[in-house]
């Protein structure tokens, strides 16, 4: 019996032993691909240090690929936390850069999905609703450097951002998944000048790979978490004011190229409209008042702001051809947008068959026009406008009064119109 027993477990060895070699001779490692080695997290990425992102910072894909180093983790984190930021004032364009810096890993395995598997790079959809509150808007600017309670948490340029290695989570992580899955990992966290709070940020290489992308043990929300109850009242009407980003077309043009600079000699880079003179250029919103000059500082007609409005609302058609004006006639430039704002009661005439298209318009008068256009007010006067375009930022950095006696010049003008429609 006992014989019988050994000569059972003599043949299940020996097959064992046949079926391993005919496997082992059928594996071939591919030398070609560069296989992570976990020394690769050299002394200089595992130290706190500060990064300055390019000045200005991207504004989108193809500006954000120009100055990140992907095979670098401290810039992938940097850029990370700015394309958050940058999502406040241009959510298509800061979600395209955060789904390219992250991938959601696979829990138990080697894969992983760029961009996230949502597509939304680690960010929460509920939290959308943030980022129409002005209360809010300001949070993730907070983690920048220079930003404090008295500048309404408005950072330095060039954007730099203080990374703190975590040495702890750092080890953990490559404990767990260095050997089994082919994962590097670093972790950094950075810190918000407001509340003080903390936020990690998990940067991982895959192997075969010599990328690194934010991973899903880092949400985007994260960097939305409440700080308002760390500062006070007189800092928070700030943050409402200032801008998360001060950059202007122009420097982003001498920076990441793109389309030609604008002719006029009257537009600097400096000015508060210079942005929205190059969008309402290159929108077809208007041209300038010359081959060479915009007439930033001219003041505008009821006609042409009228036009201005309804070129940026996309050349919409008048739905009737019905004409109550008598200084309005069917070969003016302004007859379709008059026709169309008086349909969608976005303006009335100065009288019955009057509009006067020549008249000057003020500033009340244009922020009462996008406040109708908003769909908000109908027939209210410009107070509830002056309200509703203070709130909407739409003034800021203006020095724009409205009221009935003021007049608006065409830099303000287009400058609201950018605002309300360069979404």
């Amino acid at each position: 019996m006992k014989k019988k027993i050994f000569a059972l477990l003599l043949a299940v060895t020996m097959m064992g032993t046949l079926v391993s070699g005919v496997f082992a001779n059928s594996v071939k490692i591919d030398t070609d691909i560069p296989m992570i080695d976990v020394t690769e997290l050299t002394s200089d990425l595992k130290k706190d240090q500060k990064f300055t992102l390019a000045d200005p910072a991207p504004w989108d894909l193809d500006e954000l690929k120009q100055v990140v180093n992907i095979k670098d983790p401290r810039s992938v984190a940097a850029y990370f936390v700015w394309a958050v930021t940058r999502l406040v004032d241009n959510y298509d364009d800061g979600m395209e850069m955060m789904k390219y810096l992250f991938a959601d890993i696979e829990p138990y395995g080697s894969g992983y999905t760029e961009g996230g598997m949502s597509g939304k790079a680690g960010w929460d959809t509920y939290m959308n609703e943030r980022l129409k509150s002005n209360d809010y808007k300001w949070l993730p600017r907070a983690y920048f450097e220079g930003g404090t309670g008295d500048n309404g948490f408005q950072p330095t340029r060039p954007l730099t951002l203080e990374l703190y290695y975590n040495s702890t989570n750092t080890e953990t992580i490559n404990a767990q998944t260095f050997d089994q899955f082919g994962r590097l990992n670093i972790v950094y966290w950075v810190k918000s000048h407001a509340a003080g709070n903390q936020v990690n940020i998990t940067v991982s290489r895959f192997d075969g790979s010599d990328r690194w992308y934010v991973t899903s043990g880092t949400t985007s929300a994260a960097l939305f978490y409440d700080q308002r109850g760390g500062i006070n009242n007189t800092a928070k009407n700030l943050l409402k004011t200032a801008p998360n980003d001060t950059s202007t077309e122009a420097e982003h043009k001498k920076v990441y190229g793109g389309t030609e600079p604008l002719p006029f000699t009257d537009v600097k880079d400096t000015d508060y409209f210079a942005n929205a003179v190059a969008w309402a250029y290159n929108n077809n919103v208007t041209t300038g008042t010359s081959e060479t000059t915009f007439g930033s500082f001219d003041n505008c007609t009821r006609g042409q702001v009228v036009t201005f409005l309804w070129r940026a609302a996309g050349n919409p058609e008048p739905t009737s051809t019905n004409n109550p004006f008598t200084d309005v006639n069917s070969s003016n430039y302004f007859y379709k947008p008059i026709l169309w704002a008086v349909e969608k009661g976005i303006t009335a005439g100065t009288s019955a068959d009057k509009f006067s298209p020549n008249a000057t318009c003020s500033s009340a008068h244009i922020i009462t026009f996008l406040y109708r256009a908003a769909g908000i007010g109908e027939n209210g006067w410009y107070e509830d406008a002056k309200n509703w375009a203070s709130e909407a930022g739409l003034l800021n950095g203006t020095n724009i009064s409205v009221a009935p006696d003021e007049n608006c010049p065409r830099g303000a003008v287009v400058t609201f119109l950018e605002r309300m429609y360069n979404k």
